[in-house]
């Protein structure tokens, strides 16, 4: 059955969406309210800077800073509610592979100008790119208020996926952290799906090794 939060008889669902960004790249796709969203990591390695906008009003967007306070935390789990800078839910985390993600870090200057291209080509216009969450990032904050980063322990296949509370847009860049080893260099691909049935999502993660 699908999850969506609309009845069948309101209309048509929402399109899908089945997206291979290369690496370097970014892409920019709608969303409906009760659809899916997944990030993988074909090959592993890769971070996945994801930022997002409310349809009909783009000075409402994604915002990790807001997250931090709304959950009291610095990490992401499943049942997490990703929250606007209005402090509105936009996402509920459903599965997670591999569970290291950031809230904390910015994008770098390329990922910005990747998901820059993108909205122009799409011919869609933001009142501000603010910080992404860094799916598939390592990221911890220590005791002693350091930062501490490590190289993304995403393993082919790892994915990552929510559930959208509000219609918009969202935009997945396949870039640099813009600090040494967090993510693949050169940067690698990354694929999103926006499903309306869980059921269409794999239902198995890959098998890994060790």
């Amino acid at each position: 059955m699908p999850l969506l939060m609309t009845r069948p008889e309101t209309g048509p669902f929402p399109p899908e969406a089945d997206i291979l960004i290369a690496g370097g790249a970014a892409a920019l796709v709608p969303i409906g309210r009760g659809q899916l969203l997944s990030i993988e990591a074909p090959e592993g390695g890769q971070v996945a800077a994801l930022f997002a906008w409310v349809d009909g009003d783009t000075d409402e967007w994604l915002s990790p800073h807001h997250t931090r306070v709304f959950g009291g935390t610095f990490h992401l789990r499943m049942g997490t509610r990703l929250v606007t800078n209005r402090r509105r839910p936009i996402f509920v985390v459903g599965r997670d592979s591999l569970r290291h993600h950031d809230l904390l870090l910015p994008a770098s200057v390329r990922t910005v100008d990747a998901v820059s291209r993108a909205l122009v080509a799409s011919q869609v216009d933001v009142g501000r790119i603010a910080d992404p969450v860094n799916v598939f990032l390592h990221a911890d904050l220590g005791v002693d208020g350091r930062i501490d980063v490590r190289r993304s322990p995403a393993r082919p296949g790892e994915r990552w996926t929510v559930r959208a509370l509000i219609d918009g847009f969202v935009a997945v860049a396949a870039g640099p952290t813009g600090l040494l080893d967090a993510s693949a260099d050169p940067p690698l691909p990354l694929r999103i799906r926006i499903t309306n049935r869980v059921e269409d999502l794999p239902v198995d993660l890959p098998i890994w090794a060790g």
